[in-house]
């Protein structure tokens, strides 16, 4: 197995025995010791990131990715993590795909995946404010403390679909509202006590 970019602490270390491949519509996820699964597989080994793809946030947003993603799309992940779903775009068609993130280890360990997958995200600690021009597809699988951060940027940088995860039930209709008068809800799954909103302008 790889080495990957950075140190594992042994939080991380205890967790990878425990990851299984498994598979979202067209996407398979699977640890790189694991034989790849899936009609698109991915290989992601998270470290010490959030991504493995087990989480029902995760798993919300690749199902996302998968209906609404069309080849030639811009994409942005904000707070990409591991990369998974950035990669993921890539592999179904994307055009470009950037990630951004305020932890370098979310930085390289995005470069690092992206890299086994044979595709390219532009990942970096750039901060949201400074982009300009707008993307087909912005995903945002982060806490509802972050997305108040966000929401203003994000309203500036959708030309096609915003979605929001990362987001417990009980709190789906106040994180909905950071977007209200920009958006339009159009669809929201639950899965495991957790959302993912899909806004359009």
């Amino acid at each position: 197995m790889v080495d990957g970019p950075t140190a594992l602490p042994e939080w991380a270390q205890n967790q990878r025995p425990h990851l299984k491949p498994l598979v979202i519509g067209r996407f398979g996820v699977s640890p790189p010791w694991c034989d790849p699964v899936g009609e698109i597989p991915l290989s992601i080994d998270p470290g010490p990131t959030f991504g493995h793809g087990a989480h029902p946030t995760t798993q919300l947003v690749l199902a996302e990715i998968d209906r609404l993603i069309e080849p030639g799309h811009t994409v942005l992940d904000a707070g990409c993590g591991s990369g998974v779903l950035g990669i993921a775009a890539a592999c179904a068609g994307a055009s470009s795909v950037t990630g951004i993130d305020n932890d370098p280890n979310a930085v390289a360990w995005t470069d690092f995946n992206a890299q086994a997958n044979q595709v390219e995200v532009q990942a970096s600690t750039r901060l949201l404010s400074s982009f300009t021009k707008p993307f087909d597809l912005v995903v945002a699988n982060v806490l509802p403390s972050v997305q108040k951060i966000l929401a203003s940027d994000l309203c500036r940088l959708v030309s096609g679909h915003l979605v929001l995860s990362g987001i417990p039930a009980d709190q789906a209709d106040n994180t909905t509202a950071l977007y209200s008068g920009h958006f339009t809800e159009t669809q929201c799954t639950h899965q495991d006590g957790w959302v993912a909103i899909v806004l359009t302008p």
